[in-house]
């Protein structure tokens, strides 16, 4: 008797509802399906609003729209790059293994209706919603960016056996960006040959083809000597290469400088010799003998000692090195009586 009255009841509800099934009484009622139907049924909206549409939505916090969820897409990856140094060595030379690792971000973006979307009711399967939400501070499409895929690599190198002068060094660095793994030579001695094998365990053999100027060391060259006598200046040079560059040459530039106070110094002039490379150089001159600056400002008039210092740099002329000039600190100060 209590299953016909509860019957009842689920099939005068589902006729009076819009989106009901229609019941044929004359074959009789099943009371079972008559509930499941009644319990997947989707209730009314509240008054003045439209009908829900209840399509997959993303879950943000508490809250669940009726809107597209996130579509992941590539934004980037992280690069990760290791220097190789290589100095002078008899014979051949390999690296350590270094380990490389670049990380995939992706962006995911959702929509956060403004104002908010009215309640919605529990449906099957969900839990339940909270009656209302509070009002969107970041409205529109909202994105943000996560890692995704990690790419991981351990690369060496291998370099055949070649000739290094003392003071020269090679350095190579590779990169990781993603799945993809790149060399690059950033000073070099010699033009290599580069062949890749590996995957996981990446190495590069480079073998030597011919030699190729590099910069010249910086601290080849160095004052010995700077001093005055008789109206005459005096400035010698050593040369710690001057075995390696036999057969090249040298040009050494002076600027010759007055003190003056605070940051007033006057340009007098500057001069440039040449050499063959030894293992020292003297430079003798005097002020008239230098080339005089285009324009020059009054010079100061100030009592006591006159003071002068020199300004200079060099470059080796030849095959064995390129030819950048290397400025050099200034000289110490010299009383000029």
């Amino acid at each position: 008797m209590n299953n016909r009255l509860i019957a009842a009841f689920v099939c005068f509800g589902l006729a009076g509802s819009a989106g009901a099934a229609e019941i044929d009484f004359d074959k009789g009622v099943d009371v079972k399906e008559a509930v499941e139907k009644a319990a997947t049924m989707v209730p009314p909206p509240p008054p003045g609003h439209p009908v829900y549409d209840y399509h997959p939505g993303v879950w943000d916090g508490p809250n669940f729209y009726g809107y597209p969820g996130p579509a992941p897409h590539h934004i980037r990856y992280t690069r990760d790059c290791r220097n190789f140094n290589f100095g002078p060595a008899a014979g051949a030379q390999e690296s350590g293994m270094v380990r490389l690792e670049s990380v995939e971000y992706v962006q995911e973006c959702h929509y956060v209706p403004d104002p908010p979307p009215p309640p919605k009711p529990p449906q099957p399967g969900t839990p339940g919603q909270p009656p209302h939400h509070p009002k969107a501070k970041n409205k529109g499409m909202q994105c943000h960016e996560r890692p995704a895929d990690v790419f991981r690599r351990s690369v060496q190198l291998s370099l055949g056996a070649r000739q290094l002068l003392p003071w020269e060094n090679e350095t190579f660095e590779v990169c990781m960006e993603g799945p993809r793994v790149n060399l690059r030579k950033l000073e070099t001695a010699y033009a290599y040959d580069v062949r890749e094998s590996g995957h996981y365990d990446l190495r590069y053999e480079l073998t030597p083809l011919y030699k190729v100027p590099q910069s010249p060391d910086k601290s080849g060259l160095f004052v010995a000597e700077f001093s005055n006598a008789n109206g005459k200046f005096t400035f010698n040079v050593s040369d710690r290469w001057a075995q390696e560059y036999a057969g090249e040459k040298v040009l050494i530039k002076v600027d010759l400088y007055k003190d003056g106070f605070l940051f007033f110094n006057t340009l007098k002039g500057s001069k440039e010799f040449t050499f063959d490379a030894a293992g020292r150089y003297e430079m003798n001159f005097s002020e008239s003998e230098l080339t005089k600056p285009e324009q020059q400002d009054p010079e100061p008039n100030y009592r006591g000692a006159k003071k002068y210092y020199l300004r200079w740099g060099f470059k080796r002329v030849g095959g064995i090195s390129t030819g950048e000039f290397v400025k050099k600190d200034q000289t110490d100060k010299i009383e000029v009586k």
